[in-house]
């Protein structure tokens, strides 16, 4: 039982960072990716786009999951799994298809964040 456990976290940390990895694909295209915030009459067409469709769906599923791992795993040790994951899984795709630069800074912070995730479960 506790591989389903672990396994349904894995998968809220997944679909959780595909999805707000989508968004950040539509958002970057959004208003001819200038860096600007969207102004209020650009809004439905940024919210029509392809990308930010799938992201809303990939995100909605990841929380019907959530909900789920809520019922079986204790929220003390469930949230810092799965936000510790996200920050792992999201600094990779930020790596890999954004280009972000991947620094030792940040990759000391994930240790880091390991580190809390694992003195919780631990605890």
């Amino acid at each position: 039982m506790i591989a389903i456990k672990i396994m349904m976290v894995l998968l809220v940390s997944a679909t959780a960072s595909l999805g707000n990895s989508m968004l950040k694909a539509g958002a970057s295209h959004s208003n001819g990716g200038d860096g600007k915030p969207l102004m209020l009459k650009q809004l439905p067409r940024t919210f029509l786009r392809p990308a930010i469709l799938a992201g809303v769906a990939v995100y909605g599923v990841s929380q019907f999951v959530w909900i789920n791992v809520l019922r079986v795993v204790d929220l003390s040790l469930a949230y810092p799994l799965q936000i510790g994951l996200n920050f792992v899984l999201i600094m990779l795709v930020a790596r890999w298809y954004f280009r972000e630069p991947l620094t030792p800074v940040k990759l000391a912070g994930i240790v880091l964040i390991f580190v809390g995730i694992m003195t919780v479960a631990v605890g």
